[in-house]
């Protein structure tokens, strides 16, 4: 697998910008004070820059205490969107057999990753569900491979 390789030094800019805008938005009404919204849309524009996403959404940072921390969303925000690309059975066994070895911005990343190439959109529910699915319950991650790649689209 590749390593996702981030700035660690624009860490503390890219938390400094999300916490602001995590308290903008929890303290104003971001859709209908104009003044709230000039402020998100500046921070929206400065965390894309520092992170040369031009896609990111800071809406996406909105009450991100409530299930995350700080820095693990500042490392998510730095990250590169994960590709589409072509993956062979090989390296979606290898990706799934080595996932949980991810914690945090980088786990979510390749949960990512393989959502998007396989066509799963509950690809999440195979690792963590995967009774859901028709396997038992303590399935080995090489019987979720197995059934992931039966599955993908």
């Amino acid at each position: 697998m590749k390593e996702i390789k981030i700035d660690e030094t624009k860490i503390p800019a890219a938390m400094v910008i999300i916490e602001k805008a995590a308290e903008l938005m929890a303290e104003k009404d971001c859709d209908n004070d104009k003044d709230a919204k000039k402020a998100l849309t500046n921070l929206q524009r400065e965390l894309r820059a520092l992170a040369g996403n031009p896609k990111l959404k800071i809406k996406a940072f909105r009450r991100y205490w409530s299930y995350t921390d700080l820095e693990t969303m500042a490392r998510k925000a730095l990250m590169a969107p994960p590709p589409k690309t072509e993956l062979t059975d090989a390296q979606i066994r290898e990706i799934v057999t080595g996932i949980l070895a991810f914690r945090g911005a980088e786990l979510d990343w390749w949960l990512n990753y393989l959502r998007i190439n396989t066509g799963l959109e509950n690809l999440t529910d195979y690792i963590f569900y995967p009774d859901f699915f028709g396997l038992d319950r303590q399935a080995s991650l090489d019987e979720i491979a197995e059934k992931i790649i039966a599955d993908r689209m």
